[in-house]
């Protein structure tokens, strides 16, 4: 594998992407889950929450692997934090243990605190 150079040129220190390129997928990762206008649609009833929950655990599972590092920034603790709050709703609506409407208050919550 080569060398990514960071914003400051600098690789991660486990060798794989730098911190800000990690911070980069895992901000893309929550917003596929928020801003490509799932979430509002959710919300509006437009979405069934199966598509939702779906939708949740495919982009947390993409943010948590880009950030992935031993000592993450508190920034990507912060995101990683957001992004396994996706994961573990959308996977317990998926198991049948919650229903839409937890779902939806987590969305409605996540789009308060990261939507634009």
């Amino acid at each position: 594998m080569g060398h990514h150079p960071s914003a400051s040129g600098a690789a991660a220190p486990d060798g794989g992407a730098p911190a800000g390129d990690a911070l980069a997928h895992m901000h893309a990762a929550l917003g596929q889950a928020l801003a490509v206008a799932v979430a509002p649609s959710f919300l509006r009833g437009e979405v069934d929450a199966g598509h939702m929950a779906n939708t949740m655990v495919a982009a947390a599972r993409q943010g948590l692997q880009a950030g992935a590092s031993p000592e993450p920034p508190a920034q990507a603790r912060a995101l990683g934090a957001a992004l396994h709050e996706l994961q573990v709703c959308g996977s317990g609506y998926l198991a049948g243990r919650c229903d839409g409407a937890c779902v939806a208050r987590t969305m409605t919550a996540m789009l308060r605190e990261f939507g634009r």
